[in-house]
């Protein structure tokens, strides 16, 4: 307290006792200081909570990833917070949200990534659910029973991206798997779907990718992907066709049953074949674009080879023949129909029914040409066809199966054949429209014998059976009349009587000639005698010409006499019937 006031004196100007102010003393007074106070260190725990939440903070965010969206048709299998995305077993983000989309028909989830799942977020990476699936294929993700489902990503290429749609099935071929993709196009999908198999000579050697209807020429377009080294067997001349498994078909060349492997049957395939090295042609490149045919026949006959088209029109029916029926030339199959069209000429009212086909003359080899002409042309085949025409080339329907009725086109050579028709027309100064390019002549087998019998039939049942019945009738019934008549019989008696007579006559006659026939000899011989003596009496002392012509006479009877005896002695009923010519 002193101190104080001594202070508050000093301050004042006063002395001591308040009266006066004190005189100022020579020594300035001492100001007493408050102590200087030291940090605490207890102030630097924040900071260092603040610097630690700063770091935490700046390395979270430095490990943090972006956040996708994702489109998923359905929820089935997410669940927000625990499904979480992957890539070979190991995690890269985390589905966070999943809700609904303003239409209610899709689910959008978002998912934090990994920051190293950043760079592998692009145009073409792929997301689809890993849940346990049950296909004609076969069984995936049975591990995801007891882990759960997750979604798988697959990464990918072009510019970085943030929302995507989900698949609806995982694929086929992963994007790491090495070969290449080539398009089939089709009329008809048929049992193919994804995961069928492509084959090469039995073997295994990609997949069917996927498949999309165009709706412009509303032609379907299957994806197929070949793996590596396989890829190497696709050129532009190979040809794919499908293998269903069980190929079953009955036409003019008979049964055919095909079968492949269990796999194939369940989910249908693709085999390709590439022929030798020399029509190959170049291997072909990324999405190269083929034709899928129904069967290996349709495939091989598509081949690039010389087709002449010719027009037939057949006389009667063509029924059971269709479009690509062979055509067989001495037996061998040379071609095949393209269509059968059925048209009408209002000029002469009549109905044609011709018939397209095509001739490949590449399948018939020559001998003894050019070794240096090269393959035939089209005039060169047409001329060839035209000679054999000459020579009597001629087409027909031919039965190509009995049992399903399919019909075929023959050609052969016809011995003996008449012109054809055209060049008959022309030399009568007739001009037809339509025609044959080829002579035909009408079918022998055995419908045609069926219908020429049936044409018969119907002449037939044209006659007057009626009328030609009712005479024969009338005429039996009058022969009846007459052979019941008593004139008849009385006539019957008599010619019975008459041939007993002559029965009786010929038996005398047959007694009685052998007599008159060697009287007669006698006469002959008697009469030889004195001719012979004439002629020596004659010939002894001259004789006249009188006499002479009656010894002629004389040796004409005698003669006469021996050959009427010659004549009895054969025929003895000459005597009751004359002699016969």
């Amino acid at each position: 307290m002193p101190d104080d006031k001594k202070s508050e004196e000093t301050r004042s100007g006063r002395g001591p006792d308040g009266d006066q102010p004190a005189r100022p003393s020579a020594q300035p007074p001492e100001v007493a200081l408050p102590p200087r106070r030291r940090l605490s260190p207890l102030w630097a725990l924040p900071l260092v909570a603040a610097l630690i939440a700063g770091w935490l903070g700046w390395t979270w965010l430095e490990e943090r990833g972006p956040e996708i969206v994702i489109t998923f048709q359905s929820g089935d299998g997410l669940e927000a917070g625990r499904t979480k995305i992957k890539h070979k077993s190991v995690d890269l983000g985390t589905i966070m949200k999943v809700q609904l989309s303003d239409d209610l028909s899709r689910v959008v989830a978002t998912a934090r990534m990994e920051r190293t799942a950043q760079g592998y977020l692009k145009q073409s990476t792929r997301f689809w659910v890993v849940r346990p699936r049950l296909s004609l294929a076969g069984v995936s993700g049975l591990s995801t029973v007891v882990s759960g489902s997750y979604v798988e990503m697959e990464p990918g290429g072009g510019d970085d991206r943030r929302d995507f749609n989900a698949l609806e099935e995982p694929p086929v071929v992963r994007s790491d798997v090495p070969g290449r993709s080539f398009t089939l196009r089709t009329a008809q999908l048929g049992s193919l779907s994804q995961g069928s198999p492509v084959y090469f000579h039995g073997v295994q050697v990609g997949e069917v990718m996927g498949y999309n209807l165009s709706p412009q020429d509303r032609a379907v377009t299957v994806t197929i992907f070949v793996r590596s080294p396989y890829e190497t067997l696709v050129h532009e001349q190979t040809r794919f066709w499908r293998s269903s498994g069980i190929q079953f078909s009955a036409g003019a060349e008979g049964f055919k049953f095909q079968t492949e492997s269990l796999r194939s049957l369940a989910l249908g395939g693709v085999v390709l074949e590439t022929p030798g090295e020399g029509e190959a042609g170049p291997a072909a490149t990324e999405g190269t674009v083929f034709t899928l045919y129904e069967d290996p026949v349709s495939a091989v006959e598509t081949r690039d080879r010389l087709r002449v088209r010719y027009t037939l029109e057949f006389p009667g029916s063509v029924q059971g023949l269709q479009g690509g029926a062979p055509v067989l030339l001495r037996g061998m199959t040379i071609g095949q129909v393209v269509g059968v069209r059925l048209l009408y000429d209002p000029k002469d009212q009549r109905l044609h029914v011709p018939v397209e086909i095509e001739l490949e003359p590449g399948r018939i080899s020559r001998v003894n040409g050019d070794p240096v002409s090269g393959p035939m042309d089209e005039a060169a085949a047409r001329r060839m066809i035209s000679s054999l025409v000459d020579k009597g080339l001629r087409a027909r329907l031919a039965s190509g199966n009995l049992l399903t009725g399919q019909k075929l086109v023959a050609l052969d050579i016809e011995p003996n054949a008449p012109p054809p028709v055209k060049e008959a027309e022309e030399k009568r100064g007739v001009v037809s429209g339509e025609h044959s390019d080829l002579p035909t002549v009408a079918s022998g087998d055995l419908d045609s014998i069926t219908r020429s019998a049936g044409a018969v039939m119907d002449t037939i049942a044209g006659l007057p059976l009626d009328a030609l019945v009712g005479d024969l009738r009338r005429t039996i019934q009058s022969v009846g009349g007459l052979a019941g008549s008593p004139d008849l019989a009385r006539s019957l008696a008599a010619l019975a009587k008459a041939l007993g007579s002559a029965d009786a006559l010929m038996r005398d006659a047959d007694r009685q000639l052998p007599a008159l026939v060697q009287s007669l000899r006698g006469v002959a011989t008697a009469a030889q005698g004195t001719l012979n003596s004439a002629n020596g009496l004659l010939g002894g002392g001259g004789g006249t010409p009188d006499i002479a012509g009656m010894l002629k006479q004389l040796n004409d009877a005698a003669r006469s006499f021996r050959v009427l005896a010659d004549y009895l002695e054969r025929h003895p009923e000459a005597l009751l019937r004359g002699k016969t010519q």
